[in-house]
């Protein structure tokens, strides 16, 4: 098989894997119907930058490391785990108040969308293996 059809291949594998329903997904809805379209769009957005991020540590090679050291692969879940729990925190120690989304708030809740959605995506290992593994 040349570079070419192993890229390609990847990509359309990538891709894929990319369109499946998976968290992601859920993240994208639960941001859409709490905060509305545009941060949904950022969302998607830092979640497709996640993506990117690890083809990009992939084809680096830092994801064979991932692969070979469960020192570092456990540092990712860890982390990963972390920003899960730090989430979960400040939704119990600061719930909503109400359902409205006041006008000036929206610019800051995408840029809040963009960062969540690169932040699940990158610091789910799960997301890691697959890319690895292809």
């Amino acid at each position: 098989m040349s570079v070419v059809q192993s890229l390609a291949t990847f990509l359309a594998t990538a891709s894929l894997l990319t369109l499946t329903p998976g968290l992601d997904t859920a993240m994208i809805l639960r941001t859409a119907a709490s905060s509305g379209t545009r941060p949904a769009w950022f969302a998607a957005i830092g979640i497709g930058m996640g993506c990117l991020a690890w083809g990009m540590i992939v084809a680096v090679g830092l994801g064979a490391l991932l692969a070979a050291s469960e020192i570092a692969f456990t540092a990712v879940k860890w982390a990963g785990a972390a920003y899960l729990l730090w989430v979960g925190l400040h939704l119990l120690l600061r719930p909503r108040a109400s359902f409205e989304v006041p006008a000036h708030a929206v610019d800051r809740r995408a840029a809040d969308s963009l960062r969540r959605g690169f932040l699940t995506n990158i610091l789910n290992p799960k997301i890691g293996v697959f890319y690895v593994s292809f």
